[in-house]
């Protein structure tokens, strides 16, 4: 996991159309590399392929910062970048020798999966929100919390089996799960507002 960003969604959006500002790329890459590689992933593009879809997107984004003005009354971030990684995709998709599907232009797989796309990169937004809450989360929380969070809601595992591997009361268990599924909520929400 990576280190909590203290960085507003609109505050680092602005940064990263500063050619001068090196650690905004960083903190974007990493809270975006993952979920761009996930989505390809789920798309069929993997490995290296994968690789050079998230290089594309973040070169494209490089070329287009440079004169990006953050206004979420002209629209989402997250819709543009989605435009962007579906695009970068294509393209790979486009060049690779694998490549039976017989799709000869980017309509072609916007009509042909549009839901399906949508629904594929809101669960990514989703699982990208639930990682940063988690890094929020791990910093606030004692290590005994975080671990029966860890086994009894994550895992699965039963209350009681988790209650004796971690030596602490079933009411523990379920108080660390309580607590911390409130905080996450909070932080998600806040997540959520920031973006406009």
């Amino acid at each position: 996991m990576y280190a909590q960003s203290t960085t507003t969604h609109g505050t680092l959006l602005a940064r990263i159309a500063n050619p001068a500002d090196p650690m905004a790329w960083s903190e974007f890459c990493r809270q975006y590399e993952r979920m761009i590689r996930s989505f390809a992933a789920r798309q069929g593009v993997v490995g290296a392929e994968a690789d050079d879809v998230v290089q594309e997107v973040l070169i494209s984004l490089t070329k287009a910062m440079t004169s990006f003005e953050y206004d979420p009354a002209k629209g989402k971030f997250r819709s543009y970048l989605k435009t962007v990684v579906v695009r970068a995709i294509y393209r790979r998709r486009q060049k690779s020798p694998s490549n039976v599907s017989g799709l000869e232009s980017m309509a072609d797989i916007a009509a042909a999966d549009d839901e399906s796309l949508d629904a594929v990169w809101e669960e990514e937004w989703r699982q990208q929100h639930l990682r940063r809450a988690m890094c929020t989360v791990e910093s606030e929380f004692n290590s005994s919390d975080l671990k029966c969070f860890q086994s009894y809601v994550l895992n699965g595992d039963d209350a009681a089996e988790v209650s004796k591997r971690y030596d602490v009361s079933v009411g523990q268990v379920y108080n660390a799960k309580h607590r911390i599924l409130t905080r996450l909520r909070a932080v998600i929400a806040a997540q959520v507002e920031d973006e406009g």
